[in-house]
């Protein structure tokens, strides 16, 4: 039972804490769910089928769709010429001279662009009609590596840049040229992250529905936000908010952030609903979303850091490459930003500097993956503050509690802006290392190693952001052009929630967000229930957005673990304004003051005379069928719409110190790996991981996330990547090249909590859906560099594919 101390009370919280199972779930897996696919068809209903580019880089000379028109059943094929007269390029985060459009222009530049849109009865139709399009290509040279992209020689993807560069910016924070200058010691490592993505069971789909009448556009779709995408694609269609209705279906069938890429479609299958007049379905394929849809950026990061004498950390030096894809599309360069306020971890490290590229390559473009850039920045970093230790001389868990940012420090500043809520972070590893039983594994694993097995421990931590700060990428632009006057700062990251209670006594409570996978309907009953006195199962959740009714924002939707901080909240804040307005009527019933009341069990009644009461429904009913006979002044409704926002997500300063997000929660994990070194395949046999979440409201929750989280993280590094030949043809276009865990790979995880309760946040609860995506491949690789110590070597590519790591073995051991 979790507490909650108001107004100098400890007002209980029944259920809060508790590990109560899903409640959603028997609905889900008894069909009963409402995805996209389960709508019910809007007369004179069409399909989409997407004609895409087979080369990733070539001028379009010509199309023709004559033949395609005259087979039965075709409606139309929308071409760029049909829609260059409807639509403008999509805004950019990067100020670019790139023109980004729902459909191919002059040029192709990834395989899978959009060239054209075929509109049909039915899908098989409009498949069919592809084969009858007459498209003639120039092919280009393409660019699929980053470094060679950097090349002046190189072929350009956008003549108009003038380069393959997209975007490019030093930051400094404090004094890094002077910290290095005087560093007893300084360590480097270099590490190369491939591209992947993270699949979601369900992929995308669109239904757009445009209303000549009205000249409003509607699209049902599995968008899960951010909405500044929903302003992108209003200002691509030259729509105004209530010109363009987007309705976010009940249910979702994963996202793992893919989903915020869905807004390049929602324009493309919206501006040919407009041109064709008709409703138009489009469901993606599992290859199209593979080989044409999203991935997270490829990195190549060299780490740098600066120790003292006595084994402190005092400046850190990041030079990053990034590898965006064709375009710069928004966020970007959001795998730096979104990790900027955060970019030290755990450690007092006080001088920053950052140097990152961005390059444009002829491959898919980018969007955030579960984690943004969290995999990305903790890789290079925890191998470096092994590697440090190491050198000298110091135990890595040492060193690192050493290092760490100490509990009476909170809420502690970081040098590049991030305002750190709550922590102990000491505490947590040494949480972790009780769990393993750190020296008596250790010891068994030096017994194996003398044996010949190769079996390695390793252990990594890291810092995790939440809730995203709508303002991370104001810094994308110099301080100089954010001091014009007709810049606009930006910041934020806010949810709402309505909470009422309908005649009979049951709780209706509406979110602006729609859950894929992280138990909305099941946390908030738990929450509200608590508050209002009420059963879990009185309290009903209505998830999804409509534009046209959602009280929703810019910040809108479910990205960023920003539920369980900011949602949870202004559900929170709406039922405590609830249960006053009963605890107010209910005082004029029973003739005591509001304060002398309580709710429990759905009955109000007198704390220090429990048989005087009357039961909620009782109240519901006056107040919705007779409230002029209550007597109470004032408002008598039994509902509220409540808005929270974080107060510390402000738009960054001048000098690009940037908190980039709301709630930054901890955790330790403890990867045990074996290798085969005469296969290079490498086994995870065991996975520990120990968090501080903030509190917890529903431990198994928490543990589900963390379960999916660690072994989406265990896939990356040890399996995906998204390959491409040197002509730019995908190679992993379905699951049989692109490999994701089943239930037989999974790895077993061992997880605990020991939590600081957030001061930002009404239930002191911080975000941890992304948690050990981030941390998890930086604690295998140090597991597997463990494993092979006896041959000093160090890992610098991922994934660590069995090819790859037997190909390092057979160079470094040189035992074949």
């Amino acid at each position: 039972m979790g507490t909650l101390a108001r107004e100098g009370k400890q007002l209980k919280l029944k259920y809060v804490g508790e590990p109560i199972r899903r409640t959603e779930d028997l609905r889900l897996v008894s069909g009963k769910g409402v995805f996209i696919d389960d709508l019910p068809k809007p007369p004179n209903l069409h399909y989409a089928f997407i004609v895409r580019s087979p080369y990733a880089h070539a001028r379009i000379k010509s199309i023709d769709v004559s033949e395609a028109l005259k087979l039965n059943g075709v409606k139309d094929v929308i071409t760029w010429e049909r829609i260059k007269d409807l639509v403008d390029p999509f805004p950019h985060a990067i100020h670019s001279n790139v023109k980004y459009y729902p459909l191919a222009t002059s040029k192709v530049r990834y395989v899978g662009e959009p060239v054209a849109v075929i509109v049909a009865r039915d899908r098989f139709t409009a498949e069919d009609a592809s084969s009858l399009i007459r498209i003639e290509y120039e092919q280009l040279p393409p660019v699929v590596d980053p470094m060679k992209a950097l090349d002046r020689k190189a072929p350009l993807i956008h003549e108009e840049l003038g380069s393959n560069i997209a975007w490019r910016r030093t930051f400094k924070f404090n004094d890094p040229e002077g910290a290095f200058s005087n560093a007893y010691r300084t360590f480097k490592t270099k590490v190369k992250i491939n591209r992947f993505t993270t699949p979601p069971m369900e992929p995308y789909g669109i239904v757009a529905s445009y209303d000549p009448s009205s000249e409003v556009l509607t699209e049902w779709c599995n968008f899960i936000g951010p909405f500044t995408f929903y302003h992108i694609v209003a200002k691509a269609l030259r729509l105004t908010e209530d010109r363009f209705r987007v309705i976010v279906t009940k249910d979702n069938g994963g996202s793992f952030g893919t989903k915020t890429a869905l807004f390049h479609y929602m324009a493309l299958i919206g501006v040919t609903s407009m041109v064709t007049k008709v409703p138009i379905k489009w469901v993606e394929t599992r290859t199209e979303h593979l080989t044409g849809s999203t991935r997270a950026a490829g990195r190549i990061a060299e780490f740098e850091v600066a120790v003292s004498r006595e084994g402190r950390m005092t400046a850190l030096r990041a030079k990053l490459i990034d590898d965006i894809g064709a375009y710069p599309r928004s966020p970007e360069p959001g795998h730096l930003l979104r990790q900027l306020g955060n970019f030290v971890g755990p450690y007092r490290i006080e001088h920053v500097e950052i140097d990152a590229t961005y390059v444009l390559t002829n491959t898919v473009p980018t969007s955030p993956i579960r984690g943004f850039g969290g995999q990305h920045l903790y890789l290079p970093l925890e191998k470096l503050v092994n590697k440090a230790s190491l050198g000298l001389n110091f135990d890595p868990i040492d060193f690192r509690i050493m290092n760490f940012i100490n509990p009476n420090e909170f809420p502690y500043t970081t040098p590049t802006g991030g305002i750190y809520d709550s922590g102990d972070y000491a505490k947590v590893l040494k949480k972790l290392l009780e769990l393993i039983d750190y020296k008596r594994l250790r010891q068994e694993i030096e017994e194996e190693q003398r044996k010949g097995k190769y079996i390695g421990l390793g252990i990594a931590v890291g810092v995790d952001p939440s809730v995203s700060n709508m303002g991370y990428l104001d810094v994308v632009s110099p301080p100089e052009e954010r001091r014009k006057p007709s810049f606009l700062p930006k910041s934020g990251g806010q949810h709402t929630a309505t909470v009422k209670v309908e005649p009979s006594g049951k709780v209706i409570v509406s979110i602006d967000s729609t859950p894929h996978g992280q138990a909305h309907e099941t946390v908030i009953a738990q929450i509200v229930a608590s508050v209002l006195g009420v059963k879990m199962e009185d309290v009903r959740v209505e998830a999804g957005v409509d534009t046209f009714r959602t009280a929703w924002s810019i910040s809108t939707g479910t990205y960023s673990s920003r539920f369980a901080s900011v949602g949870v909240s202004a559900v929170y804040s709406a039922a405590m304004e609830v249960r006053e307005k009963i605890l107010r009527i209910a005082s004029v019933l029973l003739n005591v003051e509001p304060t002398e009341l309580t709710i429990e069990d759905g009955k109000i009644y007198v704390v220090k005379e429990p048989s005087r009461s009357i039961s909620l429904r009782r109240i519901a009913g006056l107040v919705h069928w007779n409230p002029n006979s209550l007597n109470v002044e004032g408002d008598v409704s039994l509902y509220s719409t409540k808005t929270f926002h974080i107060q510390t997500l402000t738009p960054p300063t001048l000098d690009d110190k940037t908190n980039s997000s709301g709630t930054y929660g901890f955790l330790a994990d403890a990867a045990l790996v074996e290798v085969d070194i005469e296969t290079g395949k490498v086994r995870v046999l065991k996975y520990f991981s120990v968090h501080d979440a903030g509190t917890v409201i529903n431990p198994k929750v928490v543990e589900q996330q963390t379960i999916g989280a660690t072994n989406q993280g265990v896939e990356q590094v040890l399996y995906q990547e998204l390959v491409y030949n040197e002509e730019g043809q995908p190679l992993t276009a379905n699951f049989g090249d692109y490999f994701v865990m089943s239930a037989k790979e999974s790895v077993e995880v061992v997880t605990e909590n020991l939590p600081t309760p957030s001061p930002f946040t009404l239930l002191g609860s911080k975000g941890i859906g992304e948690s050990n995506t981030e941390t998890a491949p930086a604690a295998v690789v140090l597991a597997i560099e463990d494993a092979l110590k006896r041959f000093g070597i160090e890992i610098e590519e991922v994934p660590v594919t069995p090819e790859r790591l037997w190909k390092l073995i057979k160079e470094k051991a040189k035992l074949w």
